[in-house]
């Protein structure tokens, strides 16, 4: 894995100055992340956005597992890779063309 330069100055430099503020500074920081996230208004958002990942995820998975009409299954389909059903072959594998 190759990190770009500026990516380790900046790992570097935030390093140096969280270990200068101190465990007060982190204790700070840590209560008000934890204030603002218990506010009503950002659990609302959160809410909301939860909600609409969830209904992207279902329309992902309905496009992904897709059949075409007449409810053969062909190889990019998840529900074809993923199936685990043994075919007519009796091997667990797609019988050769």
């Amino acid at each position: 894995m190759r990190f770009r330069p500026s990516v380790i100055a900046g790992f570097g430099v935030g390093y140096l100055l969280g270990a200068r503020a101190g465990r007060e500074r982190y204790d700070e920081i840590l209560r008000w992340a934890r204030d603002f996230s218990e506010r009503p208004e950002v659990q609302g958002a959160a809410g909301l956005v939860f909600a609409q990942a969830g209904q992207v995820a279902t329309k992902v998975r309905g496009v992904v597992t897709h059949r075409p009409a007449g409810g053969a299954k062909h190889e990019g389909s998840a529900s074809f890779a993923g199936s685990g059903a043994p075919s007519s072959n009796g091997h667990g594998r797609p019988p050769a063309v």
